[in-house]
């Protein structure tokens, strides 16, 4: 096996794994608090997290992280006002699908990513346009805080 196909073989079992554990907390009704719970200890792990991992920019939390974890393959646009980010595939929301597992995408992607944009050094807030969970895309949308209207 190749060090490509060791990678691969780990990404996919890794999100199996949390796949699972989506699937064990909708069954036993808690998944909307462990989510909550989630969703604060990433607030407050996301600035450590982002210095870590060199992510500085909005482009780079959606180049670095999928290159570690292989789940989705974000395609940028930043010709307009904000930064949009959208991919048409990801490997945990077809595993959930699959297994009929509840959607994964708060615990796993929007929160975390939410967090972690909030934590750059030009901290910026995202907004979710849609999810592959509810149609066929994910898109995201990044946008300075305070900057309203204008250009990141």
């Amino acid at each position: 096996m190749t060090e490509s196909e060791r990678l691969k073989t780990l990404q996919l079992m890794y999100a199996g794994v949390l796949v699972d554990a989506v699937r064990q907390y909708g069954s036993f009704g808690i998944l909307a608090n462990v989510t909550e719970k989630k969703r604060i200890e990433q607030e407050l792990a996301a600035r450590d997290q982002v210095a870590r991992l060199g992510i500085h920019t909005p482009e780079d939390l959606f180049t670095i992280l999928p290159e570690i974890f292989g789940c989705a393959a974000w395609n940028p646009d930043d010709s307009g006002p904000v930064f949009r980010v959208e991919t048409r595939s990801c490997l945990m929301c077809a595993l959930a699908k699959r297994l009929g597992a509840p959607a994964p995408c708060s615990i796993y992607c929007v929160n975390p990513s939410r967090a972690l944009a909030g934590a750059l050094p030009v901290p910026h807030d995202l907004t979710v346009l849609g999810t592959l969970w509810d149609g066929g895309s994910c898109v995201f949308e990044l946008e300075p805080r305070g900057a309203g209207e204008s250009a990141r």
